[in-house]
């Protein structure tokens, strides 16, 4: 029988408590978190048959958490809800146990079971996100019904091991946000039933064959200005399959509301390929079709690709299939090739580099850059002896204050052919700019830090339809299947989610959390633990003098590990009951 206070705790074998602790945000700022700046107590939430009591165990804060808490009313996910009389309760990267089954489900689950949650909940077609639809992980305690155990997309609870960490279970929100940037797809054939515009075309002999078919054909197609051989091949496509076809001055179509999934802007110019791009759908292709370079940059709205999906493909010949399926866009990295992750040294970027660097098909060569030093002294403390353990070379440095070490990387990678995949973390549009100068053909720039939609950077459209064909891509946000793909390579050993963690704090302590973000305070992730009522905001490295036996059990490199997590809750939780308040 388990006797010890953690043992308890993993149990869930103490008794319930008759309050718990929660931080529910009344409207915008730091200031409207709780009730005069600590946590509000509230009775132990109720459950009804049909649902679980579940105890959160660790929440991992997030810079959507700060966007949510700073915004609060004005959020876009919070507008027309009056947080003064109806608050929200932050926190969306958790993982938690259940403490208490409803009787009709005592049959598939168990008091003791652990889970994690995918925060992205849509109920019977509508979205309601666990912090934004309905209360999240910023309290100690939460009733999880109907809409999370049989949503639309199954059940948003994953069952984690008994073994994994409590921290390293959260994590995997986040790691799922960047799995999901590496496992999203791009069509090589023109949207079936959507729509497709044809504009220009100065050269004879344009062919298109696999692109369009039987499971491939546009339910309407418009065309403006189109050669007679092409004119007429796509009526002859259209009238075979049953597509709409309209002939339509380019001037017209602008100034029309139609939006289209796929469009060709064959030899045409700069002017021309940023004039029709507002058009261009959600999930959209734009194939730019001409033989020689533009005399400027076409301007691509960097805010569409990431939050929209829409991708621009290219080719110089007269055959349009090849602009979608000569090179066909890939997310996942080049095996054995080089890449570059650009603002390695925040929470995202570490674990971009982690995942480079343990993949099963990794890259060769990882270049990891940082406009701060001190990050990215962090980051070279923490990870090079995990790449060095792989085989994978890596290159570190700051632009900013290793100039000469970061023209000598570059110059070696442009020697050795090219970057041939960017995965960018800094939401700037130079930093875009900068990447492409040292891109390999084929290669990949994916940009995980979002652009607001209208943020444009001036991009070399030779480099996507001439010879280097390159792909800009872009993902936000993460699904089921990705969180499952992550907590799979995590119970496989294939990764540690926990070593993000930069910094850990008490329940109490979540405020100074958010204000240690919004300051990029840490390197790496805070984890705070909801049943460890007050625990300071504190940095790994710093265990050393605030509880030594804790710091004694970190890993490799400063990293959290199983042991340090024990030691710290035996350390910490209340000595009263894993379960009070």
């Amino acid at each position: 029988m388990p006797t010890s206070k953690l043992d308890r705790y993993r149990g869930a074998l103490d008794p319930l408590p008759e309050t718990h602790l929660a931080w529910p945000l009344y409207g915008a700022g730091l200031d409207k978190l709780g009730r005069n700046g600590d946590s509000a107590r509230r009775a132990l939430p109720t459950f009804g048959p049909d649902e679980l009591l579940v105890r959160h165990d660790a929440v991992s804060l997030c810079y959507t958490d700060v966007k949510e808490i700073n915004l609060g009313p004005q959020h876009p996910r919070l507008i027309g809800r009056d947080l003064v009389s109806n608050p929200i309760v932050p926190g969306h990267e958790a993982s938690m146990t259940v403490v208490a089954v409803g009787e009709n489900l005592r049959g598939e689950y168990s008091v003791g079971d652990r889970f994690v949650i995918q925060p992205d909940v849509w109920y019977q077609g509508r979205s309601i996100p666990y912090s934004f639809g309905m209360d999240g992980a910023y309290r100690q305690y939460a009733a999880i019904g109907k809409e999370i155990l049989y949503g639309d997309a199954g059940n948003y609870l994953i069952p984690v091991p008994y073994g994994m960490t409590y921290a390293a279970a959260a994590l995997t929100e986040p790691w799922a946000c960047v799995e999901a940037s590496y496992r999203v797809s791009y069509r090589t054939q023109l949207r079936d039933r959507g729509s497709a515009w044809f504009v220009g075309g100065s050269r004879p002999g344009y062919e298109i064959n696999e692109i369009w078919g039987a499971e491939s054909s546009p339910a309407e197609v418009v065309v403006t200005d189109l050669p007679a051989d092409l004119l007429a091949r796509i009526r002859e496509l259209s009238e075979a399959h049953g597509s709409k076809l309209v002939e339509m001055h380019r001037d017209t179509v602008l100034a029309g509301s139609a939006r289209f999934d796929d469009i060709f802007v064959l030899d045409g110019d700069a002017d021309a390929v940023d004039a029709v791009a507002p058009v261009l759908a959600k999930g959209g292709v734009l194939a730019i079709v001409r033989e020689t370079p533009m005399t400027r940059p076409i301007h691509m709205d960097m805010g569409r690709v990431h939050y929209d999906h829409i991708v621009y493909v290219g080719t110089t010949g007269l055959n349009l299939d090849a602009a979608y399926q000569q090179i066909p866009v890939r997310s996942e990295l080049r095996p054995q090739g080089i890449a570059w992750i650009l603002g390695a040294g925040g929470p995202m970027g570490r674990m971009h580099l982690q995942r480079a660097i343990q993949s099963v098909r990794a890259p060769s060569k990882v270049v990891a850059t940082n406009r701060g030093l001190d990050r990215l002294n962090a980051l070279r403390g923490s990870l090079s002896e995990l790449a060095r353990a792989h085989g994978v070379e890596l290159l570190v440095a700051s632009p900013r204050h290793e100039h000469r070490q970061y023209d000598r990387i570059m110059a070696e990678v442009l020697s050795d052919g090219g970057v041939d995949d960017v995965e960018v973390m800094a939401a700037s549009t130079e930093a875009i700019v900068e990447a492409a100068r040292y891109v390999a053909r084929g290669a990949v720039i994916n940009l995980f830090a979002g652009l607001k939609r209208g943020a444009t950077a001036p991009v070399e459209a030779w480099q996507i339809y001439g010879p280097t064909q390159l792909r800009i891509i872009g993902h936000s946000g993460s699904g089921l299947d990705d969180q499952l793909a992550v907590v799979d390579c995590a119970k496989a050993g294939q990764l540690q989610p926990e070593r993000s963690v930069a910094a850990i704090a008490g329940f109490r302590q979540i405020p100074d959390g958010i204000r240690a973000m919004s300051a990029k305070t840490y390197p790496g992730k805070i984890v705070v633990f909801p049943l460890v009522t007050d625990f300071p905001l504190t940095a790994l490295s710093d265990l050393k003098q605030v509880l030594p036996e804790v710091y004694d059990k970190l890993g490799s490199g400063g990293a959290w590990t199983g042991e340090a997590e024990a030691a710290f809750l035996e350390a910490t939780l209340p000595g009263g009951g894993a379960h009070s308040g």
